[in-house]
């Protein structure tokens, strides 16, 4: 009878801790359980941590957008008047050369002449307008922006040429007497405007 008893306490006991298992381990167990953070999310479920906000931000985080470079503008050339007068003074083109005379454009009439020129001679001379405003003693012009206007007629004394009819004398600004053999200038003079006011005061010279 009293082994029965036991039994039954026994049994009443198991089936009292399947339904109320922190009521069998006791409330302290139970505490401790719930004090232990749940664990990470594994593999591609994992959540993503947000960075904190930066104090001041309201918890929004604002990122500023890089402001665009301005642009400069290019820089506007007034076109030549038609009946425009350029000209300009030969000078060495290397070490060594005899450079004498001038250059005088007239776009009126589509021509350049060479005045009173002096070049040391040579057979494979060419005369060029090239994009350049200054030129160094000795530079190498092969690859540098250039129109030919024929071979030279002349190492000396005045000699007229055509102009292509659609040169653009404000970017062909320098005329050089141009040697192949030597890849160098013999001679060059860069072209400026002629003002109306020098040739006024050469007029008035002439008269007087």
């Amino acid at each position: 009878m009293r082994a029965t008893t036991l039994l039954a306490t026994a049994a009443l006991t198991i089936v009292a801790t399947i339904a109320d298992p922190v009521a069998s381990v006791g409330p302290d167990f139970a505490r401790a359980q719930e004090a232990v953070p749940p664990a990470a999310v594994p593999g591609p479920l994992r959540p993503i941590a947000a960075p904190p906000a930066p104090p001041g931000t309201g918890g929004s985080v604002h990122r500023a957008e890089p402001s665009p470079r301005p642009l400069t503008p290019p820089t506007p050339r007034s076109p030549l008047p038609p009946a425009a007068v350029l000209e300009g003074t030969f000078r060495p083109g290397a070490t060594g050369e005899k450079a004498e005379g001038r250059v005088v454009v007239r776009l009126a009439a589509n021509e350049l002449r060479l005045e009173k020129l002096a070049v040391t001679p040579g057979r494979d001379l060419e005369l060029w307008l090239v994009a350049v405003e200054r030129l160094r003693l000795g530079e190498d012009l092969s690859d540098t922006k250039h129109v030919s206007l024929g071979r030279l007629k002349k190492a000396t004394g005045d000699q007229a040429y055509r102009l292509p009819p659609e040169i653009d004398l404000r970017v062909y600004g320098g005329v050089v007497v141009w040697s192949r053999r030597e890849r160098s200038a013999r001679a060059y003079a860069a072209l400026s405007e002629r003002t109306e006011q020098r040739s006024v005061k050469q007029k008035k010279r002439r008269t007087k």
